[in-house]
């Protein structure tokens, strides 16, 4: 007798020897001449082995970049003469040499930061900021910034200052926001590994749109990130990648570790577990908005996967009032609105306008004014919800529902000049599981083991604990080696 967990895995066999799923992990041949094959892991080995240079890897990165940005636009700047004086100093570290972009919210000392902004257009940070001071120490080679909507702050990366960046599954449709244009590139192999940042979805959501592994980390678990975080602290920094092992790597290497951490250092995970794990489905949105029946499809599939790999799936919900969270974290966020267009005013000398900031950024700083005296009771709850979140794991290891609510959008439908109120039904509908853990701090990852009948990646959502980010990964390894991903290709691929 065939039991479904072998239906299922030798599905995914057949799957992988017929070419429509490809192999885990790139080729490990020492005579790899195809680097966009490789991961950053493998091309770090390819450079620590003298098997090629930092300046070669950069170089065919370059050269993979210019083939693909012009038709993804997911470059707000190209960097390549300090890149080439960087890879030329044979950087070490875990990812000694490896390509990559940094995402247009991170100040790179004496490159343009937009802040996917046209209000920032000509400002050059005097400083690097503290995570990419800790990219650059693990040895990374940044070759400009990718794209971001205006500060983050929407799930589409469309901003006016440098139009919208393209899906490479198809360029009719966005990657996602916010970290957009890092998924585009990673997806395009122009780079092995992207950095991103996640506020209220935003690894985990250009990571569905364009097929990567994107994990968050909880809060405070990697190096500090300069600024004011808030009263409630929602925003993360990490990275989008093809393959599990590289988003582990750069998160070991880029972890607080030592006296003052808040959390032990994570021991090395380099594989499946052998834990089986409680899991709990969850697959209508929080807020009660509509999900996209191919998604709801596809997060069953998952869930029997995870059954085929033995492990136990439960039905489960979190005890709480989903439209009165979304309600406080759209005023939360709303309130950062406000916050960077006082700073966009300050640094232009010019009044706020539409002239300077982004229609939507404006319609969430009014939402925010209009609603000043309801910020309290709001932060008050949402301060509230991590132990409501952490009490709800007392009976499952780890909760899985879908990234998004719907499929990715076709470039337009999330452009900052559509109306307000129109376009704040789209976002909350496609972002619709996301913020619940930004703000208990928890972590949660995007895996890509699903694709649409018209071909757009579609991420099943695992999340954990504060703290359990190994968890997650050791699963991630799992369902990597059960239903490989790394080697399908977008249709713009260098």
């Amino acid at each position: 007798m065939v039991s479904r967990r072998d239906v299922l895995l030798r599905g995914s066999a057949f799957l992988a020897l017929t070419g429509l799923v490809g192999a885990c992990a790139p080729t490990s041949s020492a005579q790899t001449s195809d680097l966009s094959e490789a991961d950053g892991v493998r091309t770090a080995e390819m450079i620590a082995k003298g098997e090629i240079t930092a300046s070669q890897a950069l170089e065919a990165a370059i050269e993979r970049t210019r083939a693909v940005n012009p038709q993804l636009n997911a470059l707000a700047a190209m960097s390549f003469d300090e890149a080439r004086s960087i890879a030329r100093a044979a950087p070490k570290g875990a990812m000694g040499g490896v390509p990559t972009a940094i995402k247009d919210l991170l100040d790179w000392k004496g490159q343009p930061t937009l802040y996917g902004s046209r209000a920032f257009q000509g400002y050059i940070p005097e400083e690097h900021s503290d995570y990419m001071q800790a990219w650059l120490d693990a040895g990374t080679v940044p070759l400009g910034k990718s794209t971001s909507p205006e500060m983050g702050f929407i799930s589409s990366t469309e901003p006016l200052v440098t139009g919208p960046t393209r899906n490479p599954w198809n360029s009719d449709y966005s990657p996602g926001g916010s970290s957009g244009g890092a998924a585009s590139l990673v997806a395009a192999r122009a780079v092995p590994i992207g950095h991103a940042s996640d506020g209220g979805g935003s690894i985990r959501i250009p990571a569905s749109c364009c097929g990567l592994f994107g994990l968050k980390p909880t809060v405070g678990r990697l190096k500090a990130t300069s600024g004011n975080p808030g009263p409630v602290p929602i925003s993360v920094q990490h990275a989008v990648t093809r393959t599990v092992r590289d988003s582990e790597a750069m998160f070991r290497a880029t972890e607080q570790t030592g006296e003052g951490a808040p959390y032990p250092e994570l021991k090395r995970i380099g594989g499946p577990a052998s834990k089986r794990l409680t899991i709990g489905l969850w697959v209508d949105p929080p807020a009660g908005s509509a999900l996209n029946g191919e998604i709801r499809t596809v997060i069953e599939d998952t869930a029997a996967l995870c059954e085929a790999l033995d492990h136990t799936v439960v039905p489960f919900t979190i005890d709480m009032d989903g439209p009165q969270f979304i309600d406080d974290f759209l005023l939360y966020w709303a309130a950062g609105a406000a916050g960077f267009a006082e700073r966009a005013s300050a640094f232009t000398g010019k009044e706020i306008s539409p002239d300077i900031v982004e229609p939507w950024t404006i319609g969430l700083a009014q939402v925010f004014q209009s609603r000043q005296n309801t910020f309290g009771a709001a932060v008050t709850r949402l301060t509230q919800f991590g132990a409501v979140y952490d009490a709800a794991f007392a009976d499952i290891d780890v909760m899985l529902t879908p990234v998004l609510g719907q499929l990715p959008p076709k470039i337009g439908e999330q452009d900052p000049t559509v109306e307000f109120d129109t376009l704040m039904q789209r976002v909350t509908e496609f972002a619709a599981y996301t913020a619940l853990q930004n703000v208990a701090g928890a972590p949660g990852m995007s895996v890509p083991l699903h694709w649409s009948e018209s071909g757009l990646p579609i991420g099943s959502h695992f999340s954990a604990r504060k703290g359990e980010d190994g968890l997650l990964l050791a699963l991630a390894y799992e369902l990597e080696a059960a239903r490989p991903w790394a080697d399908k290709r977008a249709l713009i691929s260098a």
